[in-house]
This record gives C-alpha cells, sequence and structure tokens, in this order.
C-alpha cells in the first residue's frame, strides 16, 4: 500500500474524530493487557469531549490527526513542558500501521513545538505493541510510574531530539 499521509492539528469543533478513532483503537489494541470490563470506562475516561476540550484549552495541548487518502486513521496529543515535548495519546487505525504514521504524528508534534531537548511518551508497560513501537522508534525506558487510568503502570519512555532527527531521516 503507497500512502501519502497529510498531518495536520485540530480544533477544538474537530475533537470528534480523536474519539472516533480511539473508540476504534482501544478495544482492539489493549484487550490483551486489560480485562475487557475496563476497557469502555478507560476509553470513556480518557477520551471524554470535555476532559480533551480542556486539554487544549487549559494545558496547551495540540492535537493532531493523520490522514491517508480521504480518511483520517490516526491522532497523537501533545504539549510542552519546559524543553520537553510530551506525546500524551497516540493512535493508529491496526490496518494502517507499519506504514511510518506513528513517527510521522511524532515528527508532526516536534516540528510544532521546537525546538525541544527531548520527547516523552508514558505507554501502558503491559502493551507490548505499543511499547515495542516505542523502543523501534529510539526511544528508551526512563522508569516506571503509576497510569492515571485505573492503577495500571506505565513507561515513561523518553528520546532525545538527536535521536529524533535520526529516525526522521
Amino acid at each position: 500500500m503507497t500512502l501519502t499521509p497529510q498531518t495536520r492539528p485540530i480544533s477544538v469543533s474537530e475533537l470528534d474524530i480523536v474519539r472516533d478513532i480511539a473508540m476504534q483503537v482501544w478495544p482492539k489494541s489493549y484487550r490483551a493487557s486489560i480485562p475487557p470490563d475496563q476497557i469502555d470506562s478507560m476509553v470513556s475516561q480518557a477520551f471524554d469531549p470535555d476532559k480533551l476540550e480542556d486539554d487544549i484549552m487549559q494545558r496547551g495541548h495540540v492535537f493532531f490527526v493523520i490522514r491517508a487518502g480521504r480518511v483520517d486513521v490516526g491522532f497523537c496529543s501533545a504539549h510542552l513542558e519546559g524543553t520537553r515535548i510530551w506525546i500524551t495519546k497516540l493512535c493508529v487505525l491496526p490496518d494502517f500501521r507499519g506504514f511510518g504514521l506513528g513517527k510521522a504524528l511524532i515528527r508532526a508534534a516536534q516540528a510544532h513545538f521546537a525546538p525541544a531537548h527531548d520527547i516523552v511518551m508514558c505507554i501502558h508497560k503491559d502493551h507490548d505493541p505499543a511499547v515495542n513501537f516505542c523502543l523501534r522508534s529510539g526511544f528508551k525506558i526512563a522508569r516506571e510510574i503509576p497510569s492515571e487510568l485505573d492503577g495500571l503502570t506505565d513507561y515513561v519512555m523518553l528520546m532525545p531530539m538527536s535521536q529524533m532527527e535520526m529516525c526522521a531521516a
């Protein structure tokens, strides 16, 4: 499959795109690491429209959507904290993984918040596909922390900007 993806920041009025993609990705992506009876409440909590809007309006988050052809197939949310870019959400539809779209979303955040020293993501430690994506992309596990979602544990994964520049080449 040949893709010519287009990445763009979105406005508050377009946050339904984020929720729609998350509702497709989370149940499939997390079924091996989160009990099924918890997934629906976690998605509702993490992608509550008021919370997403508050992330933009009060916390300085920027949501980026990536489109392949005429379909929105992924998104990420990022914000700047000091000289560090935090990627707080990253989802790509399963049929569109493996084409560099996740990395393209990370690069969009990097370009938007440049200059910065490094990029950080929190990843559920038992979500092997996401952890492996981060490791392949140049992130290293910095530490473990309690997750914001129902007592789970996340990895804080860190990548210096110099490493990101090598990944983009």
